[in-house]
């Protein structure tokens, strides 16, 4: 069963977008799945869980 997603918007300075993107894509990534590691990093380093610590 495929997990429910929710759109998350937001603006950068336009270097940190493009140095983004070129992340990205040099490291075969959706732009989706790198935000999705970023903010869960983030969310770890500030001390506050994520459903996949929780189901583990």
């Amino acid at each position: 069963m495929a997990k429910e997603t929710r759109e998350v918007r937001g603006r950068l300075p336009k270097d940190l977008k493009i140095a983004f993107e070129i992340a990205c894509v040099r490291m075969e990534l959706t732009q989706a799945t790198a935000l999705e590691e970023a903010i869960r990093d983030w969310l770890v380093k500030k001390g506050f869980p994520t459903s996949d610590e929780n189901e583990a």
